[in-house]
């Protein structure tokens, strides 16, 4: 985490009507949220959403000096001269910098209806230490050839195209991208985290349910 960031029982406290849905990309987590807010009339936050105010808005030199050190960047700077290996590298330490300015936002946000997280950037060594009850958080894995599937869906990653080189973009980003998923799931199970395997047997509406049940202490 960033230096001068704790995870200190006060803000344990201060969020403790937050629930978290972690996972990699591609995993269905933002429409199982939206799914799970619109049924309960739950607050959201999805993390990605707030992207461009922490990296661009509130980054500064002296606090966050890795994503500071990003601006600035050209589109080839950030995907084609580099490597899956240094841009995995660099999601972990940016991403240390930017997880006290979400509970910053969390902590502005009113405390009712509870707040429903959302983001591939939700590592479990940064929200675990924050949970009251391990019922507050779970993440979703995909599969690898549900991730990818999905991602092609999508067409994934679109900026590509505004790339010198479109092609090894693609191939430094699906790179990253796998790096981080297997990040994650070592972190979930070697933690002993709740998680849904997702691998496109369940509909979307049927994995909502079953992070809803994982949830059930908290719908009331």
């Amino acid at each position: 985490m960033s230096e001068g960031f704790k995870a200190t029982k006060e803000l344990k406290d201060s969020l403790s009507h937050v629930l978290w849905i972690g996972g990699a990309s591609d995993s269905g987590k933002s429409t199982v949220m939206r799914i799970l807010a619109e049924r309960h009339r739950w607050q959201i936050y999805p993390c990605d959403f707030h992207e461009h105010n922490h990296f661009i808005a509130r980054a500064d030199p002296a606090s966050h000096p890795a994503m500071y050190s990003g601006l600035g960047k050209t589109i080839d700077d950030t995907w084609v001269y580099t490597t899956p290996e240094a841009m995995f590298h660099d999601i972990l330490t940016t991403n240390d910098e930017r997880f006290p300015m979400i509970c910053e936002d969390l902590q502005g946000m009113p405390k009712w209806p509870k707040i429903l997280v959302e983001g591939p950037r939700l590592f479990p060594k940064l929200v675990r230490p924050l949970l009251s009850d391990i019922h507050q958080a779970i993440w979703l894995l995909p599969t690898e050839e549900f991730a990818l599937e999905s991602a092609a869906k999508r067409d994934k990653p679109q900026l590509r195209m505004r790339s010198s080189d479109p092609e090894r973009f693609q191939s430094n980003f699906f790179g990253r991208e796998a790096l981080l998923r297997e990040y994650l799931r070592q972190e979930v199970l070697s933690r002993g985290l709740p998680y849904i395997e997702v691998d496109g047997s369940d509909s979307v509406d049927k994995v909502a349910r079953r992070v809803e049940a994982h949830f059930e202490s908290y719908l009331i």
